[in-house]
């Protein structure tokens, strides 16, 4: 993020102490530390744990702000205004941002990021919290005034994304991690991990869309910790394949091969490797291959 207008990518970061630190790219690359941000010439401070994104929030060229917080008078989002130039930013009061039905966004230890998540050309938050769910939040306004329906979680696998006590805390961001065209999504907590949940397109043929139909396919529990059963469907009769991969394609576990007869079936993994280790925390993919097409869902370990 350019915050100065001078080709360089500048950082903004938030703190502990609620303040919005601000260091500036030089041109031999590194980074130099900037005043805290302010606004009517007052540093900003949020209270605690303050969660900035810059981003032109109303359209109009130039670079505003958005702060979720951890403050003790309520976890509400702050937007700053940029009223001052390109290369030299200028804040003054805040608002507080709201709902639809006007009462205000608040989440304890708010994260919010600012994507397109329904690829509609419109403003979207998403919002990590304490408590270990991510939320969205929809913008039904426009681009340049977005305004925001009832925050729903976000889920994986069928199930909202939930983290346990001690794997809260959650910061978000979205991005295409691996560039297919989908938007994926990144998740930190409080136990200093990352995990990433891919989103696969899914490309269907005009005259093949009257075919399409539910499939059931999921893990249970998830995330996981000693175990999960894998609930599959066989719509017709043939060879069938279950297997569990690492984030990166390998193969962990065949979990289920050799022929089926349409129906629904469950099966145990004990969370192993094919060498019979223990698999270690984190997001893997199983995947299962029928007659009547391939199927990729995400499963979280967390022992």
């Amino acid at each position: 993020m350019d915050f100065n207008n001078d080709g360089l990518l500048d950082l903004i970061v938030g703190d502990r102490n609620g303040y919005v630190n601000y260091f500036r790219r030089l041109s031999n690359g590194t980074l130099t530390e900037e005043p805290d941000l302010i606004a009517n010439g007052v540093t900003i401070n949020v209270g605690l744990n303050s969660a900035p994104q810059i981003i032109d929030w109303n359209e109009d060229g130039l670079l505003d702000l958005i702060i979720g917080n951890d403050a003790t008078s309520g976890e509400r989002i702050r937007l700053y205004l940029n009223s001052g130039t390109p290369s030299q930013y200028l804040f003054t009061t805040y608002s507080e941002l709201q709902y639809t039905n006007a009462t205000y966004i608040s989440f304890s230890r708010c994260n919010p990021h600012v994507t397109d998540l329904n690829n509609d050309g419109k403003k979207d938050l998403v919002i990590g919290e304490d408590y270990g769910h991510v939320y969205y939040l929809e913008n039904v306004g426009t681009n340049a005034a977005p305004q925001f329906s009832e925050a729903v979680m976000l889920e994986a696998n069928g199930s909202p994304i939930s983290f346990p006590s001690g794997y809260t805390d959650l910061k978000v961001w979205v991005d295409d991690w691996n560039e297919d065209g989908t938007k994926d999504l990144i998740v930190g907590n409080y136990k200093d991990s990352v995990h990433l949940y891919i989103a696969y397109p899914i490309g269907v043929k005009e005259e093949e869309k009257s075919s399409i139909r539910d499939v059931v396919f999921r893990a249970v529990p998830n995330p996981a910790s000693t175990g999960t059963v894998i609930h599959y469907q066989a719509v017709n009769s043939g060879a069938v394949n279950l297997s569990v991969y690492d984030i990166e394609g390998r193969l962990i576990k065949t979990i289920a091969a050799g022929y089926r007869e349409p129906g629904v079936y469950q099966v145990f993994w004990n969370g192993m490797d094919e060498s019979n280790n223990p698999v270690g925390n984190g997001v893997y993919l199983y995947r299962l291959s029928t007659e009547d097409g391939v199927y990729v869902n995400k499963l979280i370990v967390l022992r």
